[in-house]
């Protein structure tokens, strides 16, 4: 039972840390020098989805305390507990068509984009190609219509292309799914354990409290 406790506890830090990481996270990535996050947060509330799931997993470690230091014969909050991991494994997120998002983002982070990548419009440097934003790298029309679009680098799959931070993103969530199911097996063992310690004991108390050899 002690090396279980042992694990369990451990597992609970982990999930106390993977909280605190959501949150953490969630504010680097919302700061304006992160271009493709900027183009993406207007679809994507990366800073409220970070620190509410980031809140949930610490609500998880509070709730985890007085329910591992209850009485053998009272483990509701255990069970409770384990309804929480349930719920917070069903959590999910969505992607969208990033076109759209294009279009509809400010043009002072479609320059920056552009600037900085060295592209000019979504498909290509003309209109009919995305070129909204026809300013800093992209001022001159003959030469912007000559440079890729920035497509490639939105939806790249190395860094920072979205698919590369969306990637990151769903890999540390699903690592974090890892955690909140291994904590659920741990505590489905100590309710178990907690089971068998208590028939004993009653069944002890049966036969005069001697306890067993």
């Amino acid at each position: 039972m002690k090396k279980l406790l042992i694990v369990w506890s451990f597992l609970d830090f982990c999930l106390l840390a993977a909280g605190v990481l959501c949150i953490v996270t969630s504010i680097i990535l919302t700061q304006p020098n992160q271009l493709i996050i900027g183009l993406m947060k207007d679809h994507f509330d990366f800073k409220m989805i970070g620190i509410s799931l980031g809140s949930t997993f610490i609500a998880g470690t509070v709730l985890s305390i007085p329910a591992i230091i209850s009485s053998y014969e009272k483990m509701a909050l255990l069970k409770a507990l384990n309804w929480y991991l349930v719920m917070l494994a069903s959590l999910t997120l969505a992607i969208s068509e990033f076109e759209q998002i294009w279009h509809r983002t400010p043009e002072a982070t479609q320059q920056a984009i552009q600037n900085k990548f060295s592209c000019c419009g979504y498909f290509n440097g003309t209109l009919s190609g995305g070129l909204i934003t026809q300013a800093g790298f992209c001022t001159d029309s003959e030469m912007a219509a000559s440079q890729p679009g920035c497509q490639t680098i939105i939806t790249s799959a190395s860094s920072p292309g979205s698919d590369y931070t969306l990637s990151n993103i769903f890999t540390t969530i699903f690592g974090f799914e890892a955690i909140i199911a291994a904590l659920f097996l741990a505590t489905v063992c100590v309710i178990n354990e907690r089971n068998i310690a208590v028939r004993f004991k009653r069944i002890d108390e049966k036969r005069g409290g001697g306890g067993f050899v």
